[in-house]
């Protein structure tokens, strides 16, 4: 049995991870797999590279393949949709956590602060139905009528309309004056025509008027009763028998509609599922299109050996024409990968159905967290399905290198219901395969700054300065130490005849100088794209990787870079979270990050599975002002005027940047100091003795850890595995010897 069986995963899919080349687990995936096989929402904190991704891509692929199967083979046996009642009353899957429903399903209440909904497990396919809902306190009441795939909070998207006792009426977000106001003991009756695609209202049983008109896309879609509460207790009335003031002329209560009117959750899944159209199973948000794209190139090759039925998956990501992901919706999707705010427009629009995801991911939970995403994660929890259990209830996992900030607690306390901690390395971990060293910069004893072949383009914030050999200001030697950066990292480049570097820049257009002087170096005065020059043939080829350019460009970019077409990946701290590049030898900082957590996740590129790496720092000795700019959509540096180059307390764009006050920020996150390397660039004597490297010479960067320096899970591996080779070894000895033997004899018989 092989290691991944005993995790529990089926052979179909350890066949997947074998083309893969994962050998055995990882311990975060030893972990991590079994806690998600067995249900329950689980928190992983693991260092980057420790294989975050297929601790939860396996078992997720997993029980989406048996839940996909088992419900085609209910399909498969049965004649169709159900042709038993259906039942009506409020579902205790479809709704809000803390929207409670009585057992019966016809009480519900939400003593919150916010709102909390929830939706009847039959919805109208035609006909004209009716329901009620009391209120039975002074808290605020929404009814109405929603598709499944609407927010639980009726009203505030285009997939469901309501009426609330305030008096108005909302659809779409948008609330208009209607009817009267409602309160405690007041009835509301909802009443859906789908004959003449009109949705009105009674109060106490007095009409209210047509309230809404069907839009041309909702015609004949399922509606469902829904309601929504705010700090209230509820009833609802479904059936003639239980109506306080009975269905209006040519209308009948919900319950007693035929079934031919009628759908229900079940059905429509079943229909769908028939019919060869699935609705995701697994949503995984990425904070990055780059990383989002990575891990769908994961799940899609981890599931080639499912078969009968194939999964499907499917990636939404800005920067990309949609008409594809629609047209792959449209065909069905199992798991669905992508940003949050373009996953959030598919959802919104109608084109990502959420009724049936038993799984919601935030992968590099705090970097998503960071950039501002937390209302659209809410807002997507709340249009998923969160009732019952084990795999019958909504499996949240948050996967990072860290889930110790406040951002992720709050979260986490908000979306997960006894999550299950798994912190292998915990907030201060760093990977013991990096070595950490620094090049102190100083443009007042290094002068070559003044040099002006090949040019070195800067970022125009001192354009307005005087500048120059002989002036002493902090604006010039901040000029010139951006101009000296870049001979630096030429100079590191030919110390140690790198063939390979992840180059780390503060912002985008640090990134297009700096590919615009390496470009110069090698020769080349346009993109890498254009030449396709090999990497081996260029000694300083590089590419870009940053958020300013487009989606294909960053694809194609990575891809050189990982093919070794380009020997330099320059880009900015997008790149610094989850992406898996190989046996990576050297990451270089030009520039510290804002902060000790970004440095842990751009060394985290290097250091992985085991392999030394080296995290070399550009670190000044002067001050340099830099931008920031946090006006979105402006670029001061393009074309600066005296007012940008001022500091933001004055109105400006700029900031005043301190590496040595950022470096003891690291070395604090850390826990040690970062030695300068020598003179003459090479690294300090211990680290040189390590790891056998030094400048000239083949180093062991990039390269599998040696003798006592092997982890101790790599060092258990060799020692469970060592009886095992040692019977190979026998038995292959045991073939030879039979070989050579009938080999001799079959040559003393022809003679």
């Amino acid at each position: 049995m092989s290691a991944f069986e005993e995790l529990g995963v089926m052979p179909e899919l350890i066949k997947g991870i074998e083309e893969m080349d994962w050998l055995l687990p990882t311990p975060v995936q030893a972990e991590a797999v079994p806690l998600i096989l067995g249900g329950g929402d689980v928190m992983v904190a693991a260092e980057t590279g420790s294989g975050k991704t297929g601790a939860f891509a396996v078992p997720i692929l997993q029980v989406v393949h048996e839940t996909v199967t088992a419900r085609q083979q209910e399909g498969s046996n049965s004649d169709g949709p159900s042709s038993g009642p259906v039942d009506c009353r409020l579902s205790m899957d479809d709704r809000d956590v803390v929207f409670n429903v009585s057992e019966n399903g016809l009480s519900c209440s939400a003593m919150t602060k916010g709102w909390a909904g929830g939706r009847a497990t039959a919805g109208a396919t035609s006909g004209r139905v009716y329901f009620e809902a009391t209120l039975h306190n002074d808290g605020l009441c929404r009814a109405g009528w929603a598709s499944r795939a609407a927010a639980f909070e009726i009203g505030r998207d285009k997939r469901s309309f309501g009426f609330g006792s305030t008096g108005k009426k909302s659809h779409g977000g948008a609330f208009s004056d209607y009817g009267r106001a409602f309160g405690k003991g007041d009835t509301v009756g909802c009443l859906l025509d789908m004959t003449s695609s009109q949705i009105s209202y009674t109060v106490n049983g007095a009409p209210m008027g047509v309230a809404f008109e069907l839009p041309a896309q909702m015609c004949g879609q399922p509606l469902y009763p829904a309601v929504a509460l705010k700090g209230a207790q509820a009833s609802v009335c479904f059936g003639e028998a239980d109506l306080c003031y009975g269905p209006p002329n040519g209308f009948l209560g919900i319950a007693d509609a035929p079934n031919s009117h009628l759908t229900s959750a079940a059905m429509e899944e079943q229909a769908s599922t028939a019919g060869g159209v699935r609705t995701p199973s697994a949503i995984i948000l990425e904070p990055s299109r780059d990383l989002a794209q990575q891990t769908h190139d994961a799940v899609t090759s981890l599931k080639r050996h499912l078969t009968s039925p194939a999964l499907q998956s499917v990636l939404l990501v800005g920067g990309t024409q949609p008409k594809e992901a629609i047209r792959q919706l449209a065909g069905g999707a199992d798991i669905v990968t992508g940003t949050p705010g373009r996953i959030m427009d598919f959802v919104e629009s109608g084109k990502l159905v959420l009724g049936s995801v038993k799984f919601f991911v935030l992968d590099e939970a705090d970097r998503l967290l960071d950039t501002g995403n937390q209302e659209t994660i809410m807002k997507l929890y709340s249009r998923f399905p969160k009732a019952g259990s084990g795999v019958a209830r909504l499996q949240v996992l948050m996967f990072s290198a860290t889930l110790h900030s406040d951002e992720v607690k709050d979260i986490a306390s908000r979306i997960c219901q006894g999550a299950t901690l798994v912190d292998l390395k915990g907030r201060e971990a760093v990977p013991d395969t990096v070595d950490h060293v620094l090049v102190e910069v100083d443009p007042k004893a290094d002068r070559s700054w003044l040099q002006t072949s090949p040019e070195v383009l800067t970022d125009n914030i001192h354009a307005f300065d005087r500048t120059g050999p002989a002036v002493d200001t902090p604006e010039n030697w901040s000029e010139a130490l951006k101009r000296l950066k870049p001979r630096v990292l030429q100079r590191l480049i030919d110390a140690y005849k790198m063939e390979q570097c992840l180059v780390f820049c503060r912002t985008n257009f640090d990134c297009d100088n700096l590919e615009k002087f390496l470009n110069g170096l090698g020769g080349g005065g346009g993109r890498w794209a254009g030449r396709r020059e090999s990497g081996k043939e260029n000694p300083y080829s590089c590419c870009v990787l940053a958020g300013a350019r487009s989606t294909d460009q960053r694809r194609e970019a990575l891809q050189a870079f990982k093919q070794g077409e380009v020997r330099f990946l320059i880009c900015t701290d997008v790149a610094a979270r989850g992406l898996d590049i190989s046996g990576l030898p050297y990451v270089i900082n030009l520039t510290l990050p804002d902060r000790a957590e970004d440095y842990i996740h751009r060394v985290g590129r290097v250091g992985r599975a085991e392999k030394l790496g080296l995290a070399i720092s550009l670190v000044s000795t002067v001050k340099e002002k830099v931008w920031y700019c946090s006006k979105k959509g402006y670029r001061p540096w393009e074309r600066p005027t005296k007012k940008d180059v001022k500091g933001q307390d004055q109105g400006g764009h700029t900031i005043w940047y301190d590496e040595p006050q950022l470096l003891e920020e690291v070395e604090a996150r850390l826990r040690q100091k970062v030695a300068a390397v020598n003179p003459d660039l090479s690294l300090p004597q211990e680290i040189a003795n390590r790891v056998s490297a030094a400048p000239g010479s083949a180093a062991a960067y990039g390269q599998h850890k040696q003798g006592d320096t092997a982890s101790k899970e790599v060092l258990e591996h060799m020692e469970a595995l060592k009886p095992a080779v040692a019977e190979l070894a026998r038995l292959e000895t045991l073939a030879q010897n039979f070989y050579l033997k009938r080999y001799a004899k079959r040559k003393i018989m022809s003679v």
